[in-house]
């Protein structure tokens, strides 16, 4: 069995099988893009753009929750030592932490996503040829939410029996979610700058 130094050490791509089961990339070269708007203004460019501002604050709180994740996982050495010393202060502290940060993390981005589906794309449904689009970030949020679900899922069984396994697991998991979060950011600032302006949408 290996120790979370060496299964650290594994090829990223090589672990990503067992993180991504039942969970799409999100391949920019399937995305619908954004027909351009005739007219739209600068002024406008820069209102759209304000939908970055909130994204870079969710960005902060993941790259927090990776921070809380970081300290747990290199405290925990090979599986021995894990199971014996689980306890401990610093792990526990560690685990708190990370559990705390990830549980509001969830909650924001729930509520992120939410606001946008409520309100934000049902706004932005009458500009012509931004159907698509919205219809695939509306699918990438399944994505993220099914992440959620399994980050969860894994937190809990990590809370119940903290083997080597299920936190390299959680951290994979992990590792996806981010990846996915952030290309799912970046996708909906792109496609949307113009139309959020142009709408008056946000």
């Amino acid at each position: 069995m290996l120790d979370t130094a060496e299964a650290a050490a594994l090829p990223f791509d090589a672990r990503l099988g067992r993180a991504l089961e039942g969970i799409p990339f999100l391949d920019d070269a399937t995305r619908p893009k954004a027909p351009p708007i005739p007219g739209v203004t600068s002024a406008q460019r820069a209102q759209g753009r304000r939908l970055a501002l909130y994204h870079r604050h969710h960005l902060a709180e993941l790259a927090a929750v990776r921070a809380a994740l970081d300290r747990f996982v290199a405290g925990t050495g090979p599986v021995e030592a894990m199971t014996d010393g689980v306890s401990s202060l610093s792990l526990a502290k560690n685990y708190r932490a990370f559990g705390n940060l990830c549980g509001r993390q969830c909650q924001l981005l729930q509520m992120h996503h939410d606001i946008e589906e409520g309100d934000l794309y049902p706004r932005l449904r009458q500009a012509a040829g931004l159907q698509q689009v919205l219809d695939r970030l509306s699918a990438e949020h399944r994505t993220v939410h099914g992440l959620l679900e399994r980050i969860r899922d894994i937190v809990q069984s990590v809370a119940v029996g903290p083997t080597v396994e299920r936190v390299l697991a959680l951290r994979e998991v992990y590792e996806v979610f981010e990846r996915v979060v952030v290309s799912h950011f970046g996708y909906e600032e792109r496609e949307l700058e113009e139309a959020i302006g142009y709408y008056d949408a946000l």
